[in-house]
């Protein structure tokens, strides 16, 4: 899965449930080895969405 579907999912998933678990993030992310920048680019989406990142 590429890096804009893996936001837009977890953007989605995000508003559903008002926050995203890191655990529910790595599944998104099941596709491989994401690089820094990918994931960096992941968190900061999902900032401006004001989508939560909690701890499972």
């Amino acid at each position: 899965m590429s890096v804009p579907e893996i936001i837009r999912r977890a953007i989605e998933f995000g508003e559903r449930n008002g926050k995203i678990t890191f655990d529910e993030l790595n599944q998104l992310c099941d596709s491989g080895v994401l690089a820094p920048k990918d994931i960096e680019w992941i968190l900061n989406a999902l900032s401006e969405a004001e989508i939560r990142i909690e701890e499972d």
